[in-house]
């Protein structure tokens, strides 16, 4: 997924490609040039392939360069622009290959190597992406952002206390990092530091609160922490602030209707619930929650409907 500034630049200059990364908790944008009158290839093919850029048509792009390739397989300005286009094209393999030939051909710079480790992270290929990310923080001074993504990573591979120990060096460089606080209390939270992983979720939620950004995610781990936790209020109020950040987010809405039903606020979890369905309509966890609910209520139509329904896509593995 990507998000990149429309409109023509000057024909002399590079057009820039925001690419924003992986996960919902790497939101860094990288800046990467690509510039067809660097690439050596004609007039025609440079000027079809800045109107595919400036158009988001990386399907024509992809074929303009994948010709190009073809003709030059070791040019490395080539293999990289290729990378480039598979990657907003959705085409992670692919992007993933051209990057790599375009490295054995000459040096990736930091950005460019960046996009290869996310390429691979897309590809649930963290093993791959970490090695990449690793050169990264080892070849720059400033890697904060490297860190987290490889934190990431960690996460992902249950390394939960080499996440720690990454995330706390780049909050030591960045106090104000909410997404790095966020991730922390993950790892804390998993390693069973219960208190330290709440703090951290708080502190995310008042680094966004200061900047203006309503961000769902630390207030529903909060919320589905506090819920473990015991705390059924305070996970209502976490979980309904996530809720208010993002209506659509189905994990804070399922979580928060359950919570509800555990207050015995029974009608409030229906109406939650009910629309969480509509929104994930082959999420077994809701129809099982909702059933309860309507069971609860003495709707036995309703609870019978809904109980039937998660058997099926539960037998299905949804």
């Amino acid at each position: 997924m990507f998000r990149r500034q429309r409109g023509a630049a000057p024909k002399q200059l590079p057009i820039a490609v925001a690419v924003l990364l992986a996960a919902p908790q790497l939101a860094s944008p990288s800046e990467l040039s690509l510039n067809p009158a660097e690439l050596q290839i004609s007039q025609h093919d440079a000027a079809e392939l800045r109107e595919a850029i400036v158009a988001d048509s990386w399907g024509i792009a992809e074929r303009i360069l994948f010709e190009a390739a073809t003709e030059k397989p070791t040019d490395a300005l080539i293999q990289r622009a290729l990378g480039i286009a598979h990657y907003q094209a959705g085409r992670y393999l692919p992007a993933a290959s051209a990057l790599k030939r375009a490295d054995s051909a000459g040096t990736l710079e930091p950005q460019a190597r960046f996009l290869l480790a996310s390429s691979y992270i897309k590809l649930e290929r963290g093993h791959w992406a970490r090695v990449e990310l690793e050169r990264l923080i080892a070849d720059q001074d400033d890697a904060g952002r490297y860190r987290h993504t490889l934190a990431r990573v960690y996460y992902d591979q249950q390394r939960f206390r080499d996440a720690a120990a990454l995330l706390l060096e780049v909050i030591r460089q960045d106090s104000g990092s909410a997404d790095s606080h966020d991730l922390l209390g993950q790892c804390l939270e998993a390693l069973g530091q219960f208190q330290d992983a709440e703090a951290a979720y708080r502190r995310a939620i008042s680094l966004n609160e200061r900047r203006g950004r309503d961000d769902p995610w630390p207030h529903f781990h909060l919320g589905s922490l506090l819920h473990d936790l015991g705390d059924i209020e305070g996970a209502t109020v976490a979980l309904r602030n996530a809720v208010k950040a993002d209506d659509r987010n189905v994990p804070a809405r399922l979580e928060l209707g359950v919570a509800l039903k555990k207050l015995n606020k029974l009608n409030a979890a229906v109406t939650v619930l009910e629309k969480t369905s509509r929104l994930a309509p082959a999420d077994a966890k809701i129809y099982y929650a909702l059933g309860d609910v309507y069971r609860r209520l003495g709707w036995s139509e309703r609870a019978h409907a809904a109980m039937s329904r998660f058997r099926e896509l539960a037998k299905n593995g949804r």
